[in-house]
This record gives C-alpha cells, structure tokens and sequence, in this order.
C-alpha cells in the first residue's frame, strides 16, 4: 500500500500522527477536539427548490423509526442518530477530505517544481490527470490515487473547489445536500454532482483504497463494485447476499440501502446520505462482527465503528 507523506508538512514528523498519508488508526479521543469545536446542530434547510418538498420533521422521524425498527430492536438508535451522523460527518471530513485537500496542494506544487504547470488538479481535465498519474507514477506515486477521487465530474475546477470548501467548514457546515456551491459568481445547477453525490463518491473511493485487491474487480474498485449503485442500474433485490447503498434519485439526490433482500429506505431529505451510510455500517457492526468481507472496519482497521460508541 502507498504511503501518502506530505513532506512539508508538521504532521508528517509529529509521533502522534500516523506516517501514512491517511491516517488510519485514529480514535474516538482523535476527534474530541474538533467534535467539540464543532458541536453538532441538525442542518438548515436547503434554500435550493426542491422537486419534493420535505416531509415533517415528526413524520420522518416516525419513518425512519419503522425503517430502523427492521433491522433491530434496539430503542437506542433514535436517541443517538444525530450524535451518530455529526461523529459520521467528522469522520468524513478528517479522514478523507482534509488529508485529499493536503495532498492535492502538495501535488500540484511538485507539479509546478517539475515544470509542469499546466497539469495543475482543479484545472487539467480528469484524462490529462490520469494519463500523468501513469505517466509520473515513479516521481509522484500518490497522484493516481487522487485521480480516483476525482472521476465523478468533467467539470475538475468546480469538484476540487467543493472539495476545498467543504474541508475547510467546518464538520461539512456549507454541505448541501441537494446542491452544491457557487464557482466564480456561477451558481450551482444539476450539471453539477450534488454534495451528496461528491461525498458518496469519496467514501467510496476510499474504502476502494482499503479493500485487497479483487481480481473480479481490475480497476481497484472493490467497494464500489459490489456496495454501491446508482440509477439506473437496479440492483438486483433477489441476490441474497447483495448488500449495497443504491442511489434511487439524482436529482434531488436519494439513497436506499439493500440487504438481504430487502431494501430499507430512510426518509429523504439532507440526512438521507449520511443515515442510509449509518444504517450500512451499523448492519456491519452487530451483524457481521464489524468485518467487511476480510476487512475489520473497528479499531484494528478502518476504525470508523467508534461512531456508535457513546
């Protein structure tokens, strides 16, 4: 596996951090500080019209009551969602956006020191990129695995300026759960992938990185391939074993999660996203032992099951 050092950078030295650029072994007390500093707050409502208007907050919360009540008995769940999805958008933010923001300037200014000022990431096309990464895999070996976050849009100046804007909110506080931001006095339209769709995309994406290498699967996309789905595809609900987030909608953007046949929709709106990732990996957790396929997603590997703990 890579290891992503950003030389420039104080982390890189400091013994509390871990040397790898994504810094896999955090826990619970890693992100107290920021989870403080950002205290969670249910999100405004979007401005952005709407093609369904919201449901009551006391009615989505009796939806998704019933959805949850499928899976399990558990009276906690309800109580400690919003916990759950503030730690969840933390953990978005500092695992993936934060350290893909650091690695992006520092690409770009070894770009820049390679005489190769037009391949800067947020202006070169995405098939320019990936035909560097092949091209200066020897001299900048983390450049593919940024090229992989980014091939979701076209449009490279806007994603890697959402990116940066999300990153830098705060716990996500300029998410948008059926939009996005304004570029250069542009405002956001449906050409545009949604913050949803950027944040499904790099949750993917990374946990694509932390599954081995499957041979059915030759792109390195591991997770994607056999977890998610997106209209119109369908998945095929009769596959037992099928366990995937399908994104039903896309415009405004909504997801579902299946499993084991059954698909569990939680209501829509701007926490569908992250409470349909909830649902994913709290299954994992009390179903599975924690384990994603060969993957622990608890303390000794991808640690992100500390989101349910209180």
């Amino acid at each position: 596996r890579l290891c992503w050092i950003n030389q420039s950078s104080p982390e890189s030295v400091s013994p509390s951090h871990s040397p790898t650029f994504w810094n896999y072994n955090r826990s619970v007390g890693d992100y107290a500080q920021s989870l403080r500093k950002f205290l969670y707050q249910p999100a405004c409502r979007s401005q952005a019209p709407s093609a369904h208007k919201d449901e009551t907050d006391l009615g989505s919360k009796q939806a998704a009551e019933e959805v949850w009540a499928r899976i399990t008995t558990s009276r906690a769940v309800m109580n400690h969602i919003d916990s759950w999805t503030a730690k969840l958008r933390n953990w978005i933010n500092d695992t993936i956006l934060v350290p893909l923001v650091k690695e992006i300037d520092s690409v770009n200014s070894q770009l820049r020191r390679m005489g190769c000022p037009e391949l800067q990431i947020g202006e070169a096309s995405i098939s320019s990129l990936k035909q560097a990464a092949v091209m200066k895999a020897s001299s900048i070996p983390t450049m593919n695995s940024i090229v992989q976050y980014l091939d979701i849009t076209p449009n490279q100046e806007y994603l890697v300026d959402r990116i940066k804007e999300l990153a830098h909110s705060g716990c996500m506080s300029s998410f948008r759960w059926n939009g996005g931001g304004d570029l250069k006095n542009r405002k956001w339209d449906t050409d545009l992938p949604t913050d949803c769709a950027i944040l499904m995309h790099m949750f993917c994406t990374y946990l694509d990185s932390r599954l081995p290498p499957h041979p059915k699967y030759p792109d390195g996309k591991t997770f994607t391939s056999q977890h998610f789905s997106h209209t119109p595809d369908k998945p095929d609900v009769t596959k037992e074993n099928l366990f995937c987030i399908h994104q039903s909608s896309t415009n405004p953007p909504h997801y579902q999660l299946i499993y084991q046949g059954h698909i569990y929709s939680l209501p829509k709106g701007r926490n569908n996203l992250f409470h349909t990732i909830l649902m994913f990996l709290y299954i994992i957790k009390i179903k599975e032992s924690g384990m994603l396929g060969r993957v622990n997603l608890g303390l000794s590997g991808v640690n992100i099951l500390w989101i349910f703990e209180d």
